[in-house]
């Protein structure tokens, strides 16, 4: 995973200095690898589909206006894109909702879960008989759990990425990692004392 998402990186790097002088074929290439994780996560927090999609068409119009000022040594392309999509949504919960206006709030509300419809890394883990038990677990869980999981899961991010789409540093992220895993293990253990159940690893890097 971490060589594929290296040159991931690379390759996204390279199509971003491209799409700044002009080449329209660049955009293209980076829309298509970058919608897909920017629909699914806005999809999987927005109830309304029309929504979902008028704010992927927002955090793409953010993302072209912003390609200027994209700075590599801050974090990839996928980080920056994801982190546009959570300000999209968290925004777009804000202006519905005024009276909330503290991003645990907000967050507590977003309920990240994974989406059934499309294959994920997670389902490669633990197999895709065992997916609907790890659902219902996950919905156990606090807001901010089920959205750093499905943040390294459903969307292939590493962690120290998906500590900076959370305002987090990688070190703080991977003790909550660790702890998230530990208690998603313990309720999977707990619904079945066999113990057939194949944990997921959090592969931190």
């Amino acid at each position: 995973m971490e060589l594929r998402t290296t040159i991931r990186d690379r390759r996204q790097r390279l199509l971003v200095a491209l799409a700044r002088r002009g080449s329209e074929d660049a955009f293209k290439r980076l829309y298509r690898e970058l919608y897909p994780p920017v629909a699914g996560y806005v999809r999987s927090r927005m109830r309304n589909p029309e929504d979902a999609e008028d704010l992927c068409a927002d955090v793409f119009q953010k993302f072209v206006g912003g390609l200027d000022r994209f700075d590599p040594s801050r974090g990839s392309v996928m980080t920056w894109v994801v982190c546009l999509a959570r300000n999209a949504v968290i925004d777009e919960y804000r202006r519905k909702r005024p009276a909330c206006r503290e991003l645990d709030t907000v967050g507590s509300q977003l309920a990240a879960t994974l989406p059934d419809e499309r294959p994920s890394q997670l389902h490669v883990l633990i197999g895709d008989e065992e997916m609907n038990r790890v659902r219902q677990a996950l919905t156990h869980q606090p807001a901010e759990v089920q959205e750093m999981l499905s943040l390294r899961f459903e969307q292939g991010m590493r962690v120290r990425e998906v500590a900076q789409v959370l305002g987090l540093s990688p070190d703080v992220a991977k003790q909550r990692f660790a702890r998230a895993l530990r208690a998603l293990r313990e309720e999977l253990a707990e619904a079945d004392a066999s113990g057939r159940v194949e944990e997921p690893c959090a592969n931190a890097d």
